[in-house]
């Protein structure tokens, strides 16, 4: 267990590698099936309109972002980490699935140094 909580930061660093990938590819395939456009307010909207699941999903991800982009901003002052304006971002006009994780391995890098 030692090992896997002083190796964590690895983890963080999958998660924003398969995060942004994931969802790069899926905002692809939006893309193809529009036939080379991206329409952010259909994007938008197909998450509100389809379905309750898919507003529940909505929801559920709006919560937790917020509450991210919160520990993102107050973390990042606390510990003194640089660009904190860079992973908001990217978490915007990337991913969240790939700023946040991000942010978190850059976090858990500045950990390490400062023991």
């Amino acid at each position: 267990m030692n090992t896997i909580l002083k190796n964590k930061h690895y983890f963080y660093l999958l998660l924003t590698i398969f995060g942004g990938g994931i969802t790069f590819y899926f905002t692809m395939l939006g893309i193809i099936e529009h036939k080379g456009n991206f329409d952010s307010v259909e994007f938008i909207m197909s998450t509100w309109l389809d379905n309750y699941y898919a507003k529940s999903l909505t929801f559920d991800f709006w919560t937790g972002t917020i509450a991210g982009t919160f520990f993102i901003i107050l973390e990042g002052y606390r510990l003194k980490m640089k660009r904190i304006w860079l992973y908001l971002i990217l978490t915007v006009f990337v991913a969240y699935a790939f700023g946040f994780p991000l942010f978190l391995f850059i976090r858990e890098l500045k950990l390490r140094k400062q023991e």
